[in-house]
């Protein structure tokens, strides 16, 4: 059986591969025991009031054969009551399972959000953001729902099969031999079609985030779709995203309906075999042990009803077992896609938050090269950036200024060489994550997010009063145009800082930066969108406002370089 296993897990990786993501599902599902156990309380009551309606069921009938009106009505009471309590927890658990779920789903998209954070920068954007957000939805939807729901149905429907075998076998063992016989075959045509599960399975995983990749793409470079009037090229690589989507789905459906039609055939065959040979002994002088009495008794109608409902009950809990094979690789796929986000490396930051009134930055021999057997971005830079000096970061285009802005930024670490922050005292830190509470960062671009323009502001410094903000304001000479608002700070923003022109979303941008606690202004082609005369007036706000301020431009333009007491030209 252990040797099965491992061929079935081999055929989704590796053994050990396998193992290991379920001591991770077991390690997730750990703090939701109570829930799981309650879930499990409560559809094994539902399962016992259903077979006891059952047993309920049978003397109503024999009841109403044998014109015996008391017990008619004494065990319709019954029926009437267990179907009441079995329509009452089936809604209980019903709620009960979405909340659940819920809340085990949203504890994993929380600890999936806080690694995509915290991971090393280029490990995490070798994903696309919509497969990502494929992963954080589908598939931790499809973990939820087989760890908090599925796993304790197969569970109790475990019992349910014992417990029906059980009193089938003390009524007519011929009948527990025949739902023996039967109740196997839907689990060996689920392992049959396992492959192929698995198969479409991941493939519509893979289209489903290609999907999403597409639309995203799409809707955040609208302005380029229709610039270039894309608007039919990109319906027709739609249209084919959904074809071959709909391919998949139109296979995998069929592979469904195939094993579900063989279930149904071949239960439908056991129904029938069963209702035969209950009318059969129904016609006979056989006589069997009332397990209940203990008295010798003949089949009447209402035994046959019995059997045929506990058969029924047999086979529906053969059909849950028989999904179990579908539903683990479907866990297990999902397991590893979701994993893998999980288990990407994390940066280590410390909490020192210790920032120096002084700091300056020195650089000794640095290369770097994105791969080891790519071509050298940067090769034996060194530089010295005393506190308080204004150095523009110049060179043509692939000449790295973007891979020093990364490198600053400790998003990536040098292939070779030392970069490090000096403080006042002359003691070093070699550049990592913790450094990057020395630096406030203007990117290049509008990089404002929806929300109000406080908001905004307070991703700077989250304890920033008004007052503060209105400072900064001036300084990125943004205070202006912000106060002929109507709601001023408070003034809402779309998706892209929609309501504001590209200059004052930089200008914004610069005064999020300022409030920052570094000392070191990284600015990044700041100035792209404003016009010469606001890029000047913001120039003399910044020199002039800033003077303890170490500022890094990354820039093109020479007026830029006027103002820079030093210049870094990459080549």
């Amino acid at each position: 059986m252990i040797k099965r296993l491992q061929k079935l897990f081999d055929e989704l990786g590796s053994w050990e591969e396998s193992k290991s993501l379920f001591k991770w599902i077991f390690a997730i599902g750990k703090d939701f025991k109570r829930y799981i156990l309650g879930f499990l309380i409560i559809n094994t009551t539902s399962m016992l009031i259903s077979v006891g309606s059952a047993v309920a069921g049978r003397y109503v009938v024999d009841a109403a054969t044998n014109f015996s009106t008391s017990l008619f009505f004494r065990y319709i009471i019954i029926m009437f009551v267990t179907t009441i309590l079995s329509i009452i927890i089936s809604s209980v658990s019903s709620l009960f399972s979405g909340y659940v779920n819920e809340k085990f789903a949203f504890g994993i998209r929380a600890k999936m959000f806080d690694r995509i954070q915290k991971s090393v920068w280029n490990k995490v954007t070798k994903y696309h953001s919509a497969d990502i957000l494929a992963r954080l939805s589908g598939d931790i939807d499809t973990i939820s729902q087989t760890i908090i729901t599925f796993l304790p149905n197969v569970i109790v429907a475990g019992c349910q099969l014992v417990i029906v075998l059980v009193i089938l076998i003390a009524y007519d063992p011929v009948l527990a031999v025949i739902g023996l016989i039967v109740g196997p075959v839907g689990v060996i045509a689920s392992l049959t079609f396992r492959k192929k599960f698995s198969y479409y399975h991941t493939k519509l995983r893979e289209s489903q985030s290609e999907y999403y990749s597409f639309m995203q793409e799409t809707f955040s470079n609208i302005g380029v779709v229709k610039t270039f009037q894309l608007e039919n090229d990109n319906n027709s690589t739609f249209n084919d995203i959904r074809n071959r989507r709909m391919k998949l789905v139109l296979k995998s459906t069929t592979l469904s309906n195939i094993m579900s039609a063989l279930l149904r055939l071949v239960y439908s065959i056991g129904y029938v075999v069963t209702f035969s040979w209950c009318a059969y002994r129904l016609t006979s002088t056989a006589t069997y042990v009332d397990p209940l009495s203990g008295e010798i008794a003949t089949y009447t109608y209402g035994t046959m009803t019995l059997f045929l409902s506990l058969v029924s009950q047999l086979q529906n809990s053969m059909k849950s077992l028989g999904h179990i094979v579908p539903r683990i690789y479907s866990l297990i796929i999902s397991s590893k896609r979701v994993h893998e986000i999980t288990d990407l490396e994390a940066e280590k930051i410390s909490d020192n938050k210790n920032i120096p009134s002084e700091i300056s930055l020195c650089a000794e021999n640095i290369s770097f090269a994105y791969n080891d057997d790519d071509r050298l971005i940067l090769n034996g830079l060194s530089f010295h950036i005393p506190v308080g000096c204004r150095v523009g970061i110049v060179g043509l285009s692939g000449a790295g200024k973007t891979t020093f802005i990364r490198l600053l930024l400790s998003l990536i670490k040098p292939t070779s060489g030392k970069l490090e922050y000096i403080d006042e005292n002359g003691n070093s830190e070699i550049a990592s994550p913790d450094s990057r509470r020395f630096i406030s960062y203007v990117p290049q671009g509008n990089t404002l997010m929806s929300g109000t323009i406080r908001s905004n502001l307070l991703a700077g410094c989250p304890d920033a009063t008004d007052e503060d903000m209105w400072a900064v304001l001036e300084k990125a000479d943004a205070a202006e145009f912000l106060k002929k608002t109507a709601n001023g700070l408070d003034t809402v923003l779309s998706e892209g800082a929609g309501g504001l022109s590209e200059g004052q979303a930089q200008r914004i941008a610069i005064a999020r930066a300022l409030l920052r606690p570094g000392s070191i202004l990284l600015l990044d082609e700041f100035s792209s969108a404003l016009d010469a005369e606001t890029e000047t007036s913001l120039m003399e706000r910044l020199t002039s406002r800033l003077p303890d301020h170490t500022m890094i431009f990354i820039t093109h333009r020479e007026k830029i370089i006027d103002y820079c007491t030093d210049v870094l030209r990459l080549s």
